[in-house]
C-alpha cells in the first residue's frame, strides 16, 4: 500500500498527465454508450451540472439496473464500508484496528439481524420492491464486474466482492445503530447514579424538562386504521474508527397553504449526518412510465429515504426515542453458564463467530446471550469497568425482520397520505419522524417506530435487574397512538429530535431528545408570517442562532466582577449583549465555549474523572442539562471533591473564566475585540483512507471556516473541549426547500459533492456552496434537463 501511495503522489505531483493517466485508470465514465445484460430496453442517464443522474426508462426494473449501475460507479467504495459495518468485516478489509470494531456489532446482533432478514426476504413472495431491489443489486454487480473499480481498492489491495441483499439489510443495520442512543449513554447514566447519587442526579436531564419544548400532536379522526382527512477506548473512542459517519439529528418542517404566499404546501428538509467524504446521501431521479421520483439515497440502498414527486415529498429527522434495555444479570452460583430469573434460572446461550482480519489470522470469538439478549461487558468498557455481572441489551431493532426497503418503496411510490402512513407503520425501528407534504395541501408528521410498554417503575436509562420479569416490557402501543400531528390548526409541523408530546395516556414516551431550541427558533419563525416563499425560508434553514445560550453567558456574566478583568472588558461587553449568533465575525462565541468548558470540567471531572466526562460531553444529556447545572446554586458538583475548601458557584465560575481568559490570550493575542469565531473553527470532511497521512491530503475535503454552533437551526456541531479550536463533526448532510406551486424549481445542496470517486468533476464541487450558504436546483422537467445536461449515458 505504501509503494502505493507513493505512485499516486508521483502521479498527482506530475500534473495535468499524471491526474488523466489515473482518472483514465480509476475514473467513472459519464459519456458514451454501456450494455447491461437483462436491459429491457435501451435506459439514457442524462447527468446534470452536478452531477445527478436523470434516468429515463422503460419500467421500473431497467430504472433501478441502471440506478445500481450508475448508483455504484459514484459510490462503490461508501457502500463498501457501510456493508462492511453491518456484517461486521471491517477487520478483514482494514486491519486488526478495526478488530474491536467488528466484535462490537457482532455482539450487538446487527449481522444476524441481517441474516434473519434476508431469510424473511427469501420466504416471501413475489412484489414490486422485491423486483426492483434485485434489479438494483444486479446493477451494482455489474458495474463490479466490468466498470473501473475506484482507486481506494487498489490502495488496499483489495477487490469488491458481489453485492447482496444481504448487504443492503446490513446497510439498513448500520443506519439502525447510529440511532441507537442508549449503549453510548445508558452505562454513563447507571455508573453515576450508583457512584454519586440523587442529589448529583437531580442537577442533569436525564429526563425531559418543563422548559424544553415539546412537539405537539394532532391525532386525526379514523375509521378503523384509516385516516378521514383531506384527499387532495471507551465505545466512543471505539466508535471514532469507524470509517462511515453516524447520524446524529435532524430538522424538518412542513408549511401548511394557509402560510405560505403561493398557498401551496412548502417543505423542508436538512438531515444531520456525521461530516463525511463522499457525503452520506446520493441524489437520482427516475423516470419510468407511472413514476417520477427525485431521491436521496444510502449507499447500497435502492429507494430513497428522503425524496419527492410532483405530488408528494418524503423527510425525516431521528425520532430519538428509547428502544434499548439493559438487563443486569446475576449468575447461578452453582452453574455460570444460567442466571437467576425469577423464581428459577435461565440458561445462557453460546455460539462462536470467525472475524477475519487483513494479513492475519483469524479471531474466534464467543458471543453469549441471555433470554433478554447479547451480553455486552466484553465489547463495551464502560459496562465491563461498572459491574462484573453479565449485562444484556434488549434492543427492538433486532427483534423482528426489517421491513425498512418495503416501507420506503410504498412511501415514494404512494398515491395518496393514507399510503404514505401504510409505509410509515411497516418500520419497527429505528424510530424516524417521518414528515409529509403534498400538492392537495395536507401536512403531517408520524413518529414511526414500534413502542414498547414498560411498567410505570421502570427508569430505562437505569440497568434494570435481569433476575426481575416484572422489569421486563409488557407489550407494543398502537401505532394510531404513537406520537404524530395531521393537518394541524398552527399550520405546520416540525421536528428536531425533540420531545413529542404526551401520548393517549398522559406519558411522555421516554427517549434521548434534545432540548428543543432547534424546534423553538423553527416554531416562532413559522408562526411570525403567513407569506412564506421558497427564498424567504431559506433564512431560517441557514440561521444560527441559539437564544439559550445568552442566558447562560448572562447567568455567568452576574457571578464575577468585570474589573476584576480590566484587559478584556470588550469581550466580556461582546458576550452580555449577545443574541446567539455564531457568524464567522462574533467574537462572543469564542469565549462562550472555552468558559462552558471549563466550568463543566471544574464542575464534574473530580467527580467522574476525566475519560467519563469526556464521555458525557459527547451526550443528548450534555446539551440538555447544562442550563440547569448553571442555575442549580446548591448542586454538589460545585464542589470539588479534591480539595479541603468548599467551592461554590462562583469560586467555580471565576477560575474558568479566569483559565479561558488567559488561554485566549496565548492564543488570540492580547486584544480580544479580533478573537473572531472564524479564527476557532476548522472544518474538513473525512474519507475513509483520510486517517492517514499522507491520503488525508488526497481525500479528504477541507473547507473554509462555518459558523459552528451548538443547537442552532443550521446545526454545525463540534466536540466542546479546552483547545479552543473546535472541529465541525456533523451538520445538514443536505438541505431541501420545495415549494408544491413549482416543484421544478425545488433546491438542494450537499456538503461535498455527488460522487465518492476520487476522479470525477463532481467530488467535492459543492463544498464551498455549502458553505456559503447556496443552493442548486433538484432538476425534474424533461425539456430542462435534455437541454442542459453535462453528460449522457446510454444504457443498452
Amino acid at each position: 500500500m505504501k509503494k502505493l501511495v507513493l505512485v499516486l503522489l508521483f502521479m498527482l505531483i506530475l500534473g495535468t498527465v499524471g491526474y488523466q493517466i489515473a482518472k483514465f485508470n480509476f475514473g467513472p465514465k459519464y459519456n458514451g454508450e454501456i450494455t447491461l445484460e437483462g436491459l429491457n430496453a435501451e435506459t439514457e442517464v442524462f447527468f446534470d451540472d452536478f452531477g445527478v443522474p436523470h434516468i429515463y426508462a422503460s419500467s421500473a426494473e431497467d430504472a433501478y439496473q441502471t440506478l445500481g449501475y450508475v448508483h455504484a460507479q459514484d459510490r462503490l467504495f461508501q457502500m463498501e464500508m457501510m456493508r462492511r459495518v453491518g456484517t461486521g468485516t471491517l477487520a478483514e478489509l482494514l486491519g486488526e484496528d478495526l478488530l474491536d470494531v467488528d466484535k462490537f456489532f457482532r455482539t450487538l446482533g446487527i449481522p444476524q439481524h441481517a441474516q434473519m432478514s434476508t431469510a424473511a426476504w427469501h420466504s416471501e413472495g413475489d412484489s414490486e420492491w422485491k423486483s426492483a431491489t434485485e434489479a438494483y443489486i444486479k446493477g451494482v454487480n455489474q458495474f463490479i464486474l466490468e466498470g473501473k473499480i475506484p482507486i481506494e481498492y487498489t490502495l488496499l489491495g483489495s477487490k469488491p466482492r458481489d453485492f447482496t441483499i444481504n448487504d443492503v439489510h446490513a446497510v439498513v443495520g448500520y443506519m439502525s445503530f447510529t440511532f441507537a442512543m442508549a449503549v453510548k449513554t445508558d452505562p454513563l447514566i447507571t455508573k453515576m447514579s450508583r457512584q454519586l447519587g440523587p442529589d448529583y442526579m437531580k442537577a442533569l436531564s436525564v429526563h425531559t424538562l418543563p422548559e424544553h419544548h415539546i412537539i405537539p400532536n394532532n391525532y386525526p379522526k379514523r375509521d378503523s386504521v384509516s385516516l378521514q382527512i383531506k384527499t387532495n477506548t471507551s465505545l466512543a473512542c471505539l466508535l471514532e474508527k469507524l470509517p462511515v459517519p453516524l447520524f446524529m439529528g435532524s430538522n424538518a418542517w412542513v408549511i401548511a397553504p394557509s402560510r405560505t404566499a403561493s398557498g401551496e404546501v412548502i417543505f423542508c428538509n436538512d438531515t444531520h449526518i456525521g461530516f463525511s467524504q463522499p457525503s452520506v446521501w446520493y441524489e437520482a431521479h427516475l423516470e419510468y412510465p407511472g413514476f417520477s421520483y427525485y431521491g436521496n439515497h444510502l449507499a447500497g440502498v435502492p429507494f430513497g429515504l428522503v425524496g419527492h414527486t410532483r405530488t408528494h415529498s418524503i423527510g425525516l429527522t431521528m425520532f430519538e426515542n428509547d428502544d434499548q434495555d439493559f438487563f443486569e444479570e446475576k449468575l447461578n452460583p452453582n452453574n455460570p453458564n444460567e442466571t437467576i430469573y425469577g423464581t428459577g434460572f435461565s440458561p445462557i446461550k453460546s455460539r462462536m463467530d470467525t472475524i477475519k482480519i487483513k494479513d492475519k489470522d483469524h479471531v474466534l470469538f464467543e458471543i453469549r446471550e441471555t433470554n433478554h439478549g447479547p451480553i455486552l461487558n466484553a465489547v463495551v468498557p464502560e459496562i465491563a469497568g461498572m459491574t462484573d455481572n453479565p449485562v444484556a441489551s434488549w434492543w427492538v431493532y433486532v427483534l423482528e425482520p426489517t421491513r425498512a426497503i418495503e416501507a420506503t418503496w410504498k412511501m415514494g411510490h404512494a398515491k395518496n397520505i393514507q399510503e404514505v402512513e401504510d409505509g410509515a407503520r411497516l418500520i419497527h425501528a429505528p424510530g424516524l419522524n417521518i414528515m409529509y407534504g403534498d400538492k392537495t395541501g395536507n401536512i403531517a408528521w408520524w413518529a414511526s417506530a414500534k413502542l414498547p410498554i414498560r411498567p410505570a417503575h421502570v427508569n430505562s436509562k437505569i440497568f434494570l435487574d435481569g433476575t426481575n420479569p416484572l422489569d421486563e416490557h409488557t407489550g407494543w402501543i398502537p401505532f394510531e397512538e404513537n406520537p404524530m400531528s395531521i393537518n394541524p390548526e398552527s399550520g405546520f409541523v416540525a421536528t428536531s429530535n425533540n420531545q413529542p408530546d404526551t401520548l393517549s395516556n398522559g406519558m411522555y414516551y421516554p427517549g434521548y431528545y434534545y432540548p428543543g431550541d432547534r424546534w423553538d427558533r423553527i416554531s416562532k419563525t413559522i408562526m411570525s408570517r403567513n407569506d412564506w416563499t421558497q427564498e424567504s425560508i431559506k433564512t431560517l434553514q441557514l440561521e444560527s442562532i441559539n437564544e439559550t445560550q445568552p442566558k447562560n453567558a448572562k447567568l455567568l456574566l452576574s457571578e464575577i466582577s468585570k474589573t476584576d478583568f480590566p484587559e478584556d472588558e470588550a469581550i466580556l461587553n461582546a458576550l452580555g449583549d449577545w443574541s446567539g449568533e455564531h457568524g464567522l465575525e462574533e467574537i462572543a462565541p469564542t469565549l462562550y465555549y472555552k468558559w462552558i468548558y471549563h466550568i463543566l470540567s471544574e464542575m464534574m471531572v473530580d467527580e467522574l474523572g476525566e475519560e467519563d466526562f469526556q464521555n458525557y460531553l459527547g451526550t443528548f444529556m450534555a446539551v440538555r442539562s447544562t442550563p440547569l447545572l448553571l442555575q442549580s446554586e446548591n448542586s454538589p458538583w460545585w464542589d470539588n471533591k479534591n480539595t479541603p475548601k468548599i467551592e461554590n458557584r462562583k469560586d467555580i465560575i471565576n477560575k474558568a473564566l479566569s483559565k479561558s481568559l488567559t488561554e485566549l490570550h496565548a492564543q488570540h493575542g492580547s486584544n480580544s475585540r479580533k478573537w473572531q469565531w472564524r479564527k476557532s473553527i476548522l472544518s474538513e470532511h473525512p474519507h475513509p483512507l483520510g486517517a492517514k497521512k499522507p491520503l488525508d491530503r488526497i481525500f479528504n475535503v477541507s473547507t473554509n471556516p462555518m459558523a459552528a454552533n451548538e443547537e442552532s437551526v443550521n446545526k454545525l456541531a463540534f466536540t466542546l473541549n479546552g483547545e479552543g479550536i473546535y472541529k465541525v463533526n456533523s451538520g445538514p448532510a443536505m438541505r431541501i426547500i420545495l415549494d408544491f406551486a413549482n416543484v421544478d424549481a425545488s433546491e438542494s445542496i450537499l456538503p461535498t459533492g455527488q460522487s465518492g470517486n476520487l476522479f470525477s468533476p463532481w467530488y467535492k464541487d459543492q463544498a464551498a456552496m455549502f458553505v456559503e450558504g447556496h443552493y442548486r436546483p433538484q432538476l425534474m422537467k424533461e425539456e430542462v434537463i435534455k437541454g442542459t445536461y453535462r453528460k449522457k449515458l446510454v444504457f443498452k
